[in-house]
Parts: C-alpha cells; sequence; structure tokens
C-alpha cells in the first residue's frame, strides 16, 4: 500500500476513534460524577451504581492513550492497531451484550426492563441492533464509527509497512 493512502487511513481511523471516544466521555463523565458524588447512599442502600458510565470513561481514556503511546514509542504501531481493533470489537460485542441481557439485569438482582426508550428487545441479536439504529440513532452511528474503525484498523495492521514485525 502506498504511503499517501496509509496516511490517509491513519488519519480516518484517528478521527473515527476521537468521535467514538469524544461520546463515551460526553455520555459517561457525567454520569460518573454523579454516581461518585452519592457512592455513600448507593453504597448504604445496596443498590448497585450502573457501570457503564465508569466503563465508558475508561474506554475513552484507554482509546485516546493509543496515540500518545504510540508518539512517545512506548507502544509499537502494530501493538497499537491491534489494541484498537481489539478495543473497537470490545466495544461493540459489550454493547450487545449489555443489551441481549436486559440492560445489565443479568449483573444485578434486579429484574430487566420489559421497555427502554421505546423499543422492546426480542428475537435475535440483528434484530436488537437493528432495533436501536431505528429507535436510538446516535448509538447506531457509534456503533458503525466502532465497526468502522475496527476495519481501518485491521487495513492498517494488514497493509502499513511501518506495522511488519
Amino acid at each position: 500500500m502506498d504511503d499517501r493512502t496509509v496516511r490517509w487511513l491513519r488519519g480516518a481511523v484517528a478521527a473515527l476513534v476521537f468521535v467514538t471516544a469524544a461520546y463515551h466521555l460526553w455520555w459517561g463523565f457525567p454520569r460518573m460524577l454523579v454516581y461518585l458524588q452519592a457512592a455513600t447512599a448507593l453504597a448504604g442502600q445496596g443498590i448497585p451504581p450502573d457501570p457503564r458510565p465508569f466503563l465508558f470513561v475508561g474506554f475513552a481514556v484507554a482509546v485516546l492513550a493509543g496515540p500518545y503511546l504510540v508518539t512517545r514509542d512506548v507502544v509499537s504501531l502494530r501493538r497499537a492497531y491491534q489494541a484498537g481493533l481489539a478495543l473497537m470489537v470490545l466495544s461493540f460485542v459489550a454493547w450487545v451484550v449489555w443489551h441481549e441481557t436486559g440492560h445489565g439485569a443479568l449483573f444485578t438482582d434486579l429484574p430487566a426492563p420489559e421497555t427502554d426508550a421505546g423499543h422492546s428487545h426480542g428475537g435475535t441479536v440483528l434484530h436488537t441492533v437493528y432495533d436501536h439504529y431505528v429507535t436510538e440513532p446516535v448509538e447506531g452511528v457509534i456503533k458503525t464509527v466502532e465497526l468502522t474503525a475496527a476495519a481501518l484498523f485491521a487495513v492498517l495492521l494488514r497493509n502499513d509497512p511501518d506495522a511488519r514485525e
């Protein structure tokens, strides 16, 4: 693959990674602060907090750490592509698992909600994905961004001459 194409793909994947990290920080950080402020009250009642804000912020930090670590020669370009690919796929899989297990009811003693934001989960994983694209378009866009970033990481991992072993 020529240098121009590799540079373009690197720029595209960097933009996609920034978009998904920004979304996860935008959604997770304020909620994380609310949970941290109310931690004593929630712990006293035995109510587990929603883990997503903490996971979202951790995910965003991990994703944004990649370019920093590459530019400081702490992580090789190849390892960064592998980690980026893994993180994007993990985010998508975690999103599917969250929705297929009743919005985290699997992890608590709370009953699974029957509906959420005007949609219900029934049928297959593909139905869940489609349902969210229709009822939660922002989630659909972010999941598309993540899957596109994963695909670009895979292409770069295979074709970037600077990422060869």
